[in-house]
């Protein structure tokens, strides 16, 4: 009878860490859920010594699936890019040319950054693509996070597993460890400057490090961001793209 007992509790333990960790899963997908925003935002590519400032800005909607990037710094004005579901193209003005970017391709950095063509696509909730396990608690600076790890479900996912870092009050992850099938870890995303923007807390600032690069990482600060903004017609379209 003991033992009966144990067993039960051990399966409901498990039961409520599980169901725990998918709370907290869906809490953070929520916290990723809008109709539209806009934004303003600076990146420092660093690479050794050498530090590189790029300047863009964009809007998107319905939690990235639709997205359009204009770069407004002097080297690299007015290259755009689009995105709608699982699609990209980039516009180079000085060739006039769109050229769709997939396949092996998508696995290049983004302006040379460690931000992955591949990490722009991503635009589903975490719970769609993969299950979940509490860890215990961690400390993110200044703040009490709860540790989850993510394992793949689907062959689709960018990543095969994941560790997330979630700030315990407003559900940002602070920290996120991105790990291959092999158990490489590949790169690390640190966020920071979290802000109050009209009803919900955002993290405005984001250092991402790809491990398989060395002396090398990127910094991304939103310097400005508005949500459920009015989208002009047609700025989702390759037409824009031109414009």
């Amino acid at each position: 009878m003991r033992y009966s007992r144990f067993i039960l509790f051990l399966v409901a333990s498990t039961s409520l860490s599980a169901q725990s960790a998918r709370e907290i899963i869906r809490k953070v997908d929520k916290n990723q859920q809008y109709h539209s925003y806009r934004y303003q935002a600076t990146m420092q590519i660093i690479k050794g010594n050498k530090t590189l400032t790029k300047r863009f800005e964009g809007i998107a909607k319905q939690r990235g699936e639709k997205s359009f990037i204009r770069f407004v710094n002097p080297e690299d004005k007015n290259v755009k890019y689009l995105k709608i579901a699982n699609e990209l193209w980039i516009y180079f003005p000085d060739a006039d040319d769109i050229m769709k970017i997939s396949g092996h391709m998508l696995q290049r950095g983004m302006m040379g950054s460690d931000i992955s063509y591949e990490d722009m696509m991503e635009s589903e909730g975490l719970e769609s693509k993969y299950t979940f396990k509490l860890l215990p608690d961690s400390d993110c600076g200044s703040v009490k996070c709860y540790s989850v790890e993510l394992t793949a479900k689907v062959k689709d996912a960018n990543y095969a597993r994941q560790v997330l870092h979630v700030d315990k009050n407003y559900f940002i992850p602070m920290k996120i460890e991105l790990y291959a099938r092999g158990g490489r870890l590949v790169k690390t995303m640190v966020q920071g400057q979290v802000k109050k923007s009209g009803t919900r807390y955002v993290a405005h600032r984001v250092e991402i490090q790809d491990q398989r690069r060395k002396n090398s990482r990127t910094i991304v600060t939103l310097d400005e961001v508005s949500f459920n903004v009015k989208i002009r017609p047609g700025t989702f379209s390759r037409q824009n793209l031109k414009r």
